[in-house]
């Protein structure tokens, strides 16, 4: 969800939070933060959020992206093989 050209997610407990990035070095961090200052305008290419199921507060994750092989086989992803 974008608002005035940050990227806002809205929780299941009805909160907003903001997405941010920080870089150390060569790594760069996304975080949310209550915080509407500074905030991305959209998500990171190949990226999703996730809410972690016990504490409730967003998280972002890479995209699961089939692999050949499963593309091919047309297995589905996160699929558990039969030994």
């Amino acid at each position: 969800m974008a608002f005035l050209g940050m990227y806002v997610y809205k929780s299941k407990k009805g909160e907003r939070w903001y997405l941010h990035m920080s870089k150390k070095g060569k790594r760069t961090l996304y975080y949310f933060s209550k915080d509407a200052a500074g905030a991305l305008p959209a998500l990171p290419m190949g990226y999703e959020v996730v809410e972690n199921p016990k504490t409730g507060l967003p998280m972002l994750r890479r995209k699961k992206v089939p692999g050949l092989l499963d593309v091919v086989t047309g297995a589905k992803i996160g699929a558990k093989k039969e030994k």
